[in-house]
């Protein structure tokens, strides 16, 4: 898209990621630009055929910085832009939202796969001062800048970097409950839980890290980010292809993997009987992690640390779990809150979480408080243990009783052959409303659902018994790779 520049000032160099930098007063770019000087030759970003060390990302981040911000000039627009990206190739996505981020500007990566009226009325919900994309638009009330209208610039104009507390992103909720809200983060909230993330889930600059979804969903631009940051290797995908992501894990010795539940079943079930032996990690958030599938991920990748986050869009990190084939937690434990977070449960049960990795608010919306919440219900046990028993707007109300889907969808899951459960209510005259659980799995049979209700009528109340079970072949997904329950409630994916 943007033609190389000479940079005429080098970033400084400084030594080897110790799992200490970042923090407040830094732009989430800063350490990736310093790795082009200590790093130079070491390979960045593999994506498709094209191969990036850190000496060429921190050149094309230079010229993107400087191109971005010729134009701004050239159009007049002078204050920090909300700078919305729609672009397909995911690795030139991530080095235009790294460079507008480290200009001060606020980067809203834009899903592919909206519609166009979709897009329109997520730009006026961004509030976009500009649209950068590769496609041709013509109703957007925003300045479109095509990809290839911006430019070098012949002469380097050294343009201040971001700061800690500025805004560098704006994202949407997935919209698994209700229609997706646009939030927005500082520079801090995501460099402070930088070290942290890295102790953690044992990261280091060897690793080779596979980031197999879109990087309009959260958690894939985090791990992108993150795995530039420490230095490591990057491997991104052009869509999610489990047979694709294993051929390049196998070929490429990747050793790290992101993804949500569906996409480690995916990777399950697309590798047959082959065993992985090279993944060291693999770290999963989006929704829980069943003890069955987690048993079918380790039986995969039997050398592999399986992870699991508990976290959210506005909350980001909250706890963090380490599976084991030891381990007797109940399906509702979510682990031990992350390095940094507190959590605590009020009268009603709903979690709220205070930490420095919080979202700065909703777009348009009041400030963010020191306490933060998105409806989770839950407890701290005795043991410091944090459990999730479902999120106040999946709550069904059945006979005038709250009844959480996920301690349903669970059990349903622990369950031999099943793969994916998932309950939502349907309308009913005496009851308000009904459970209805939606089943996919491994050549499951009608004998296989009367088991099925069986399992789930010894351990439930009947209140809580869904009233019809439904097998299906696959569920329809939102970007973030969560089912849709939108989607089926509707009755448009029947």
């Amino acid at each position: 898209m943007i033609c190389r520049l000479t940079i005429l000032r080098r970033s400084p160099t400084m030594a080897p990621f110790d799992g200490q930098r970042g923090g407040a007063q830094v732009h989430i770019a800063d350490q990736i630009l310093k790795n082009g000087g200590m790093l130079p030759h070491k390979t960045a970003l593999v994506y498709k055929d094209r191969t990036r060390t850190y000496r060429d990302v921190e050149t094309d981040l230079h010229s993107y910085r400087n191109a971005l911000s010729a134009k701004a000039k050239e159009y007049g627009l002078g204050r920090p832009l909300a700078f919305a990206i729609d672009i397909e190739n995911q690795d030139e996505l991530l080095l235009v939202f790294l460079a507008a981020a480290s200009l001060g500007w606020t980067g809203i990566p834009l899903n592919r796969k909206w519609t166009n009226n979709e897009r329109l009325q997520a730009l006026a919900r961004a509030e976009a001062d500009v649209l950068f994309t590769d496609r041709p638009i013509s109703e957007a009330e925003c300045a479109v800048w095509h990809s290839r209208q911006v430019n070098e610039t012949t002469e380097i104009e050294e343009e201040p970097f971001a700061k800690g507390n500025d805004l560098f992103y704006l994202g949407f909720t997935s919209g698994s409950t209700g229609a997706p809200k646009a939030y927005v983060r500082t520079h801090h909230s995501w460099t402070t839980s930088f070290q942290p993330a890295a102790e953690t889930f044992q990261l280091q600059s060897t690793n080779r890290v596979s980031v197999p979804g879109s990087l309009f969903h959260s958690l894939f631009l985090f791990a992108a980010v993150h795995t530039l940051h420490i230095g490591a290797t990057l491997y991104l995908e052009p869509t999610f292809s489990p047979f694709d992501v294993l051929e390049t894990i196998k070929g490429e010795q990747v050793d790290v993997i992101y993804g949500v539940p569906t996409m480690i079943e995916a990777f399950v079930k697309a590798s047959g009987n082959e065993i992985l032996e090279q993944v060291d990690a693999i770290i999963v958030s989006g929704a829980k992690w069943s003890k069955v599938q987690v048993g079918r991920a380790q039986t995969q990748f039997p050398n592999a640390k399986l992870y699991e986050f508990y976290g959210a869009s506005e909350l980001s990190f909250i706890s963090s779990l380490h599976h084991s084939s030891q381990s007797t937690l109940p399906p509702t434990a979510v682990g031990r809150p992350f390095p940094g977070v507190t959590i605590q449960a009020d009268d009603e049960g709903v979690l709220h979480v205070k930490s420095p990795y919080l979202f700065a608010g909703y777009k348009g919306g009041a400030p963010v408080k020191e306490w933060e919440t998105v409806g989770d219900i839950g407890f701290i046990d005795k043991t410091g243990v944090v459990h999730v028993k479902g999120r106040k707007g999946n709550m069904l109300i059945i006979g005038g009783i709250n009844v959480y889907p996920e301690e349903v969808e669970q059990l349903a899951k622990e369950i031999d052959d099943v793969e994916e459960a998932i309950a939502i209510d349907k309308a009913h005259p005496y009851w308000g409303s009904q459970m209805e659980l939606y089943i996919k799995g491994r050549h499951l049979s009608q004998e296989d659902k009367k088991h099925i209700r069986t399992r789930l009528k010894e351990v439930l109340p009947p209140i809580k018994r869904p009233r019809r079970i439904h097998l299906v072949a696959a569920f329809p997904l939102l970007p973030s790779g969560k089912v849709d329950r939108q989607a089926l409630r509707s009755g448009r994916y029947e």
